[in-house]
Order: structure tokens, then C-alpha cells, then sequence
């Protein structure tokens, strides 16, 4: 029996939410009767490198894989070798988002990385893991979808596939174990102490410049079966008590027969406890029928990725939205007793001091009731950063992925007419002109329920406050 090791890295925030792409991972694994299951999330129980390498060393993997964010990138970089040195036989595979976007430079980067994956990974890990198992990998590789590896005639790319939603249900939480992470996962507050994400659908068709998540789920809309989902909602309440679900599909409004399907069946089994939408909705794709079944479920929160008030910036993101139409759909969902969090990104590329300053006006005139400013990142294998590459604006061997973070008050990219120390500065001026405000304060402290919540609430705050770099004052917005 060999062990086939999942690892999730530690992140640089406090939130900590079940992975749900390695759950599906090992829900692709659990038919392979000759290998044994294990996950490691170092983020979840804040292991230090020492403890990670000891804990691999314990087993007896043939593959050891790694999920990847870019801020996670040179932290990855630096365990590979260590990894290598201790499991030598092993196959070292790495995916997710980062390794998505930059396939080729993640295999020149790191000699000791065996494999990595573009895109979806469920058929690619089976197909190796069974290959592997057979001694046939050498002649099967080939035939392995979105895998990318050497050759003696360079790097390849085997074609790309994405899988059958319905194939493997829901993810293997069994092995995750959800129930051990903490209450405050996306947000600070939530109705429930027990809070847990799932999926409904993959794939994303919308255009947007500055996202590349159509690289690992595709611009299909692809939908769970309604029975599925709602099965695994039961599954999860009466194995682990989950009070709150977390739907973070990147399009569950788009088709309204799967919203209003999930919400008859939900009711028909007479399903109680909290939705919320903290990954984004699509405002245009909502009427009041969607919204009076959002209601009905129990749905208190849903975040609108907004982004800008600026509609030249919108044009540019193409994310063209009629900032008139939204202030409409803010206001019915408001009227259905539904909070709204509202997503806004501050430096695009190519934006203005009036551009930001647009958007921190539409965020306070908007009607929302909470707001999450953020600095903007060209996400690797997105049209922004590929355009940036491209034309010299940011050179890849330059970036530091360490800051790669809309967090933290790390700016990894500004542009060219707003610099960092200006761009950090506007971030805490649009979140304090946005909070301290009499109706705004007031909501917050209703809703600070639990201790847990100021907590959560402290950590966001320093954050914000914490990094000055001892620059010089700019002009305010």
C-alpha cells in the first residue's frame, strides 16, 4: 500500500477554509483500492516547514501533490527541493491557480517538480496515479489530459479536458474533515459558528481582463445535479451539524432553472440552515423571483463583485455594468432582508486618482451595506497579465510573489500614474470613509454576536493600519 499525499501551504491570513479542489482530488482517488489517502493542510494547523517535511517523511507516498496560489509560489519553490530530498522516488505534481497560469515557467523553476496541471486535475491524478500503480505511465503519459511535463524534446502539453461535474458527486469530505476549521471563513460574521463551502457548478463565460478563472473550470457552465448538491448539504448537517453553507460557485445566478431548482428541493426536504454567497453573484442575472427564493432558503448575504465606480475602468475590465441597474438590485435585495458586501479593486491598470475616487464614491452612494477594498493583481495566465508581460509593464522574473496578495497591505502592482505608497493610502481612506459612518457603525455592532466576530474584526483592522513603509505623505482621495 503507497500513500498519495495532498498538501494545502500555509497561507498568510486568518482565513482558513476546507479546499475544496483537493477534495475533489481525492473523491477522484477513493476508487483506487491500492493506495492510501493523505491530506495535509499546513495552513489549517499553522505547521511550520520543520513539521511538514517530518510529517511527509512519515509516509510512504508515489505521488505528493501541492495546491498553489501565486502568493504561495516562493514558498512552494523553497519546499521542492527539501521534498525531493527526503521522498526521492516520489512523484512531485503541483496545480491550482498559479501553476494553471504559468505551467511551463513552474516545470523550468523547479527541476525537482515531476508533473504540474492545467486546469481541472481530477482524471489527470487518477489516470497517473493508475499508470504509476501499472508501471505503464511511460506509454500512457501521453493520453493524460491537461497534464504539462519534460521531454527530451522540451516541455508538453497534453490537450485539454474538463470533467463530468456529476461523475464523483461531491468532494471527499471525509478526508478533509471539515468539521476542524474555524467559524469565520469568508467574512467576518456569519449567522452560524458552523460554516462550510460547497459548489453547485463550474465554469465561468464572462470576459472579465482581470480573472483567469476560465483557465482551470472553462467558460462552461457546467451544473451539479440538483439531487447531488442537496444530498451533500444533508450529508454534511447531519454528519457535522453545519449550520451555514457557503456557496462559491463563480456563476450561481447565471442559469435561473438551477436557482430556483436548488430552492424547491431545499424547501421540499425542509432544509434549515443559513446560505450565504461570499465568492460573488451577478447582479444583472437577478430578479425578484431568484431573490424571493434566495430568501426563502434562508440566504442573509451575498457579495456583488462590483469592482469599480468608474465606467471607463469598467470598460477596460470588460465588466460593463449599468451602475444605475445595480443601485436597483441593491436596493431589492436590501428590501428582501439580504446584506450585501460589495467587492471593489482600487489601481486597475492604467487607472486615475479620479478613477479610484469614483469608485469610492459609488461604494458609499450604493447602498451596500458592507464594503471590501482591495488592491488590483494581474493574475497570472489572466488577458491583464499576459498584455503586461507582453508589453514589458511588468517583467516575470521581477515579481515577488511573496506580497501577491490583495492582502496584508502588500502592493504588488500600482500603475504607472498612482504609486504604491498612494495606493495603500487610498485603500484605508475608502475603508474608513466607507465604516465610520453612524448607520454603518451601528450595523456592525448588531452584528457582532460572538467574540469571534471582533476578532476577526481586530485582525482586518491592524491589518489595514500595519504597513506604512515610512514613505511621505500623498495627496488624499
Amino acid at each position: 500500500m503507497r500513500d498519495i499525499v495532498l498538501v494545502r501551504l500555509r497561507g498568510y491570513t486568518n482565513y482558513i477554509t476546507p479546499p475544496l479542489g483537493i477534495g475533489y482530488l481525492f473523491k477522484a482517488l477513493e476508487g483506487i483500492n491500492e493506495v492510501n489517502l493523505v491530506f495535509i493542510d499546513e495552513h489549517r494547523d499553522k505547521m511550520k516547514e520543520e513539521e511538514l517535511l517530518a510529517r511527509i517523511k512519515m509516509t510512504r507516498p508515489i505521488v505528493i501533490g501541492f495546491q498553489v496560489f501565486s502568493v504561495d509560489y516562493a514558498k512552494f519553490c523553497r519546499r521542492i527541493p527539501k521534498i525531493r530530498k527526503i521522498c526521492p522516488e516520489a512523484k512531485i505534481i503541483a496545480g491550482g491557480p498559479h501553476i494553471t497560469g504559468l505551467p511551463e515557467q513552474a516545470l523550468i523553476d523547479n527541476p525537482d517538480l515531476d508533473f504540474v496541471v492545467k486546469g481541472e486535475g481530477e482524471e489527470a491524478i487518477r489516470l497517473l496515479v493508475l499508470s504509476l500503480l501499472k508501471g505503464s505511465l511511460d506509454s500512457r503519459i501521453k493520453d493524460i489530459p491537461n497534464l504539462v511535463y519534460r521531454t527530451s524534446n522540451g516541455i508538453v502539453r497534453n490537450r485539454s479536458e474538463f470533467v463530468d461535474v456529476n461523475r464523483y458527486g461531491a468532494p471527499a469530505w471525509k478526508i478533509i474533515e471539515p468539521h476542524k476549521y474555524p467559524p469565520i471563513q469568508q467574512g467576518t460574521f456569519h449567522k452560524s459558528n458552523r460554516v462550510v463551502p460547497i459548489l453547485t457548478s463550474r465554469g465561468c463565460p464572462y470576459p472579465c481582463t482581470f480573472c483567469a478563472g476560465h483557465l482551470i473550470t472553462g467558460k462552461t457552465i457546467r451544473r451539479r445535479s440538483i439531487n447531488s448538491v442537496v444530498d451533500e448539504i444533508e450529508f454534511l448537517q447531519a454528519n457535522y451539524g453545519f449550520g451555514e453553507i457557503i456557496i462559491e460557485d463563480e456563476n450561481f445566478t447565471f442559469y435561473k432553472d438551477h436557482i430556483l431548482g436548488l430552492s424547491n428541493e431545499i424547501q421540499r426536504r425542509n432544509i434549515k440552515c443559513y446560505f450565504s454567497f461570499p465568492n460573488g453573484i451577478r447582479s444583472d442575472r437577478l430578479d425578484e423571483e431568484i431573490v424571493h427564493h434566495l430568501k426563502q432558503i434562508r440566504t442573509y448575504m451575498v457579495t456583488l463583485g462590483i469592482e469599480s465606480g468608474s465606467e471607463k475602468t469598467l470598460r477596460a475590465m470588460k465588466k460593463n455594468w449599468d451602475l444605475q441597474a445595480l443601485k436597483k438590485k441593491i436596493n431589492l435585495l436590501k428590501a428582501n432582508g439580504i446584506s450585501i458586501l460589495g467587492s471593489f479593486i482600487l489601481g486597475f491598470s492604467n487607472e486615475t486618482k479620479e478613477d479610484i475616487k469614483k469608485t469610492i464614491n459609488f461604494a458609499i452612494e450604493s447602498g451596500v451595506d458592507t464594503a471590501y477594498f482591495g488592491n488590483y493583481i494581474p493574475l497570472p495566465g489572466s488577458e491583464d497579465f499576459n498584455r503586461m508581460i507582453n508589453n514589458g509593464e511588468i517583467k516575470l522574473e521581477e515579481i515577488n510573489w511573496n506580497a501577491y496578495t490583495s492582502y496584508l497591505g502588500r502592493i504588488p502592482y500600482h500603475p504607472p500614474d498612482i504609486s504604491e505608497k498612494e495606493l495603500l493610502e487610498a485603500i484605508r481612506w475608502a475603508t474608513i470613509r466607507f465604516y465610520c459612518r453612524p448607520k454603518i457603525i451601528l450595523n456592525l455592532i448588531k452584528r457582532m454576536t460572538r467574540p469571534i466576530f471582533l476578532k476577526s474584526l481586530i485582525f482586518r483592522i491592524i491589518n489595514l493600519f500595519k504597513r506604512y513603509d515610512n514613505q511621505h505623505e500623498s495627496k488624499s482621495y
